[in-house]
């Protein structure tokens, strides 16, 4: 048995008879429920989609990526598309936005928990996978171990390929776009290691430079920076009085939340989000010896409570693509200077009350001076 579902990223996605009994099964419809940006949408109205087509989107993208490396094992070409459908299951409401709540875990680490505490790991033992294949379908899923080319994470794995495309298609921006069948049919599998062939430089490029301007214009919008962290503490006050708990908190939704959130509208906290009550922006910088200047000078004159401070920071590259010149391996910064020449991405922000912003931009103004 097999099932088609029509996608606005691929086109069309097939699933076979074990994908799709874990695909019906509540961990991977819950996500149904996450939102792939958070509360991004307050921003862009349009970016309502959720990790669960990501999810099938990166299962369609990993097998995609098994066959351009030349990978033969039929086997391990299904366990690739498995760990791509699964490699989200972790996530807790709002996707990464709470995950800050978490403490000293991660999606991956909840992901593990659920595959086998969840029953997952029973639905891939009734296909026929063993415990070996179940570990391999962790590692691949949640980065752990390295005896298989990174096909899901990586600079350019199939999560990474995936919700460029899909944040960029549902937040109504370009920058996400790049020719990724070209990319596709340029990877190769050289000296253990993947790579992409030197005349799909331009395409990669492309995925770099949108990767790069998702993160700096949409992941890190000085909107939705403020209202992730008026987020975060709205759901931390829900846990301190006890309407939420931490011990099942990853098996909640994004709706668990709106409805504690909507029944409770009148509260200073809750307004600041959904009231469009957010505290403003006031001061933006990438140097953060001046950040930390201005936030020692507004605490001495402010109080905390009126003012927010945010960092957001992200790599060009957090690990080199080798390429492939049909003679040797090469770094993409060697042959790249476009990618060369990108800094990486640091922006400190200052907001404040609504009531203050006017007053407190000012006196940033006068102490930058």
């Amino acid at each position: 048995m097999s099932k088609e579902f029509s996608d606005p990223i691929h086109e069309l996605i097939k699933a076979n008879d074990c994908e799709i009994r874990i695909i019906d099964s509540y961990p991977l419809q819950r996500l149904r429920f996450i939102s792939q940006l958070g509360i991004a949408y307050l921003v862009f109205p349009s970016a309502q989609h959720s990790r669960f087509e990501h999810s099938l989107g990166t299962m369609e993208l990993a097998g995609r990526i098994y066959n351009s490396l030349g990978l033969k094992d039929e086997k391990l070409y299904k366990i690739a598309r498995l760990a791509g459908l699964l490699h989200d299951i972790g996530h807790t409401p709002f996707s990464h936005t709470t995950e800050v709540l978490l403490g000293d875990k991660s999606h991956e680490s909840i992901g593990e928990r659920v595959l086998f505490e969840e029953g997952i790991a029973d639905i891939l033992k009734n296909c026929g996978y063993s415990l070996e294949d179940i570990q391999l379908i962790v590692e691949l899923a949640f980065r752990k171990g390295e005896r298989f080319p990174k096909i899901i994470t990586g600079e350019f794995g199939a999560d990474r390929m995936d919700y460029l495309r899909r944040d960029a298609y549902f937040c109504g921006t370009s920058y996400g776009f790049f020719d990724y069948r070209r990319l596709l049919e340029n990877m190769l599998f050289i000296e253990g290691k993947k790579c992409v062939h030197i005349s799909a430089l331009r395409a990669l490029e492309s995925f770099i430079l949108g990767r790069y301007f998702m993160y700096s214009q949409v992941y890190f919008h000085k909107v939705v920076r403020i209202l992730n962290i008026h987020l975060e503490e709205v759901i931390q006050d829900f846990l301190e009085r006890g309407l939420l708990s931490q011990k099942d908190f990853y098996r909640k939704t994004d709706s668990h939340i709106i409805h504690l959130m909507l029944d409770r509208y009148r509260e200073e906290k809750v307004r600041r989000v959904f009231a469009r009550e957010h505290y403003r922006q006031v001061f933006s910088t990438s140097s953060e010896e001046h950040f930390e200047f201005v936030k020692k000078r507004l605490l001495e004159k402010y109080e905390e409570d009126l003012l927010r401070f945010d960092r957001a920071s992200k790599r060009v590259l957090d690990e080199d693509i080798p390429i492939w010149n049909g003679n040797e391996l090469l770094s993409l910064r060697e042959v790249s200077p476009i990618v060369a020449s990108l800094e990486d991405i640091r922006l400190y922000r200052i907001y404040a009350h609504p009531r203050y912003k006017e007053e407190v931009r000012e006196y940033v103004g006068k102490i930058s001076k």
